[in-house]
């Protein structure tokens, strides 16, 4: 788990941890396949400035400028993994926690208490997201304000799960046993 200093409360267990659906970082991936497929393309296509400079000049600015490329690719695709790998929502019995990646060195932390939850909507916003069961919850919580968990699978388990333990916990707070 990405956030090792998370520490649970006394009687809260963990319930669900959510990542990102692998379709999502998949598509992601087609757009660096893609885009390495370009730079290929491109250094193929070398041969056409030979018209206007020297090969023994052309040739090594070319391989440069390639491997400068693909670096950079790469470096996009480390990028989109460690976002997708350390985005991570954890439903506890007590609270939700959202650990957002927003760059290598930058994260953001934030949670609410589950007794806190009003309302779900779970949404599937196209065939693929219903083909291959993944979608986004909206929770709006009692200060009215809106959490949206974006591209996460077991979408209606995780929607279950939350209005039961919210209903559980806003039981144990009026005193009333559920």
């Amino acid at each position: 788990m990405p956030i090792k200093q998370l520490q649970l409360r006394e009687g809260e267990k963990k319930l669900l941890v959510l990542h990102r659906h692998w379709f999502v970082l998949a598509r992601e991936f087609a757009a660096i396949v893609f885009m390495l497929a370009i730079g290929v393309v491109a250094f193929s296509l070398r041969d056409s400035l030979y018209v206007f400079v020297d090969a023994s000049i052309a040739g090594p600015i070319a391989a440069f400028l390639l491997s400068l490329y693909t670096l950079l690719v790469l470096a996009l695709a480390f990028a989109m993994w460690i976002n997708y790998r350390l985005d991570v929502w954890i439903i506890t019995s007590r609270r939700i926690i959202d650990v957002e990646q927003r760059g290598l060195f930058n994260r953001e932390v934030s949670e609410f208490l589950i007794s806190r939850v009003q309302d779900i909507t779970a949404e599937t916003p196209n065939i693929i997201t219903t083909l291959l069961n993944f979608g986004n919850l909206t929770i709006q919580t009692a200060g009215h304000q809106n959490f949206t968990i974006r591209e996460v699978p077991k979408l209606e388990e995780a929607k279950r799960i939350i209005l039961e333990y919210s209903h559980k916990a806003r039981g144990k707070e009026l005193g009333i046993s559920l």
